[in-house]
């Protein structure tokens, strides 16, 4: 009876369960990268279409398309090329679901690094100010 008066007062919390992320990473001109939860996902065969502004992929089955291997790595020049004409910068990653047997990926926006301000010397100079500027020379 103890330990029921003891749980009931507090607000209990358990870990909530991994979300199921399907990404698509492409970090240079050589490299299409699919993460392992869609690998698992996509059939084993695929195509991938590029929307006009590069911000959409589409991915289908398809049994002459790109090979889906184990570690997600397909090589894709010419699909990367046609990516980065769109005026995508890379490493550019993509979000996926599956909307009505297809795989749609969406651009995620590259987050911009923050500009770090520069801080102020804990000691300044105060002496020899003179020295380091430059010396004029006289005229006579």
């Amino acid at each position: 009876m103890a330990s029921n008066y003891f749980e009931s007062e507090f607000d209990w919390f358990l870990p909530t369960p991994p979300k199921k992320i399907l990404s698509i990473t492409i970090p240079d001109e050589k490299n299409f990268n699919l993460n392992a939860k869609l690998c698992e996902s996509i059939p084993k065969f695929i195509k991938i279409g590029v929307n006009s502004d590069g911000t959409m992929l589409g991915l289908l089955e398809d049994i002459k398309g790109f090979g889906v291997p184990k570690n997600g790595r397909i090589k894709a020049e010419s699909l990367i090329e046609r990516i980065t004409e769109r005026g995508i910068r890379l490493p550019a990653r993509y979000l996926v679901e599956n909307m009505d047997g297809i795989w749609i990926a969406k651009l995620v926006p590259p987050t911009p690094i923050p500009a770090i301000p520069k801080k102020t010397p804990k000691k300044p100079r105060l002496n020899g100010l003179k020295a380091m500027l430059p010396k004029k020379e006289l005229m006579r």
